[in-house]
């Protein structure tokens, strides 16, 4: 549905596939279909150019957003199918809601300010400029509201929030003690909770889940990963784990599952339910490993 066009050289590769995702999260809430955008990342000197020539404003922003459907006043793309329609492109089968610019710069400074990784700003700045593109504004506090709280929607339902500052170890940890309650353990009666965190920010939690087989029993840091990787994340940087009965180190068969998605050197948090963690990176935990990389010819 988005149309990326992107010059610079350090976007995130996880930005694209979260930025598409923002936008289509943007559309279900609002009940619209077969709709696009088109999409520049560009720099702080680029969009503070484009700025001051379409809207007269002679400054940089974060990003900008040019509607092409005009829509009636106090209405939204909800309610205007028809309107939609008239934007249809037969190429692409779909109707092009506008244009949106995106500064990597203010993304990137805007990232830091609220403690998460720049693909999870753009992420934020992708739905905000969807919101726009679909008729809302936020020109009066009544109409900041709706808008926000459509954001707040849209971002919900990626596991996103904007203003939540980037998971540390302990909240990492906490979260995996959680996971404990749910574990089905009848067979070893041994508990584990995980707690995997993507690069773009998101967080997924596992536990084990044990089978009379023996054999088929998935333990709680596959548990999260497979979770996560259907949500379409692919690279993870941190991963807590928690024991019931004592520390839950991962197996051999979960550090080969881990270095298969570690975004640079994984960091993996140990610990007991009620007492303190320790912490080792994955290299440590599985060194001289055999990853995707090894199998490119």
């Amino acid at each position: 549905m988005l149309d990326i066009e992107c010059c610079i050289s350090d976007m995130p590769a996880s930005a694209p596939d979260l930025m598409e995702r923002a936008a289509q999260a943007v559309c279900r809430l609002e009940g619209v279909e077969n709709v696009g955008a088109y999409v520049r990342v560009v720099d702080d000197e680029t969009i503070h150019e484009i700025n001051r020539e379409q809207r007269g404003v002679d400054r940089p922003t974060d990003v900008l957003s040019f509607p092409s459907v005009r829509y009636r006043p106090g209405e939204t793309a909800r309610g205007s199918a028809a309107l939609i329609r008239r934007e249809y492109d037969p190429d692409s089968g779909l109707c092009f809601l506008g244009d949106i610019v995106i500064s990597i710069d203010r993304a990137r400074a805007q990232a830091q300010e609220f403690g998460h990784s720049l693909a999870r700003e753009l992420g934020y700045l992708t739905a905000h400029a969807m919101l726009h593109l679909c008729g809302y504004d936020h020109m009066t506090d009544s109409d900041k509201a709706k808008m926000r709280a459509m954001e707040d929607r849209a971002m919900r339902e990626l596991g996103l929030t904007r203003e939540d500052a980037a998971y540390d170890d302990q909240a990492l940890f906490d979260a995996a003690c959680k996971m404990l309650d749910s574990a089905y353990a009848p067979y070893s009666h041994f508990r584990v909770g995980a707690c995997l965190q993507a690069e773009d920010g998101r967080v997924f939690t596992g536990c084990n889940i044990e089978n009379a087989s023996l054999g088929a029993t998935i333990c709680a840091e596959r548990c999260a990963v497979s979770k996560a990787v259907s949500e379409g994340a692919r690279r993870f940087t941190a991963i807590a784990i928690a024991g019931d009965e004592k520390p839950a180190w991962p197996c051999g068969i979960c550090r080969q599952v881990l270095r298969e998605f570690a975004a640079g050197d994984l960091r993996v948090i140990v610990g007991q339910r009620g007492g303190a963690f320790e912490t080792a990176t994955l290299e440590e935990l599985l060194p001289r490993s055999f990853g995707p990389e090894d199998l490119t010819i």
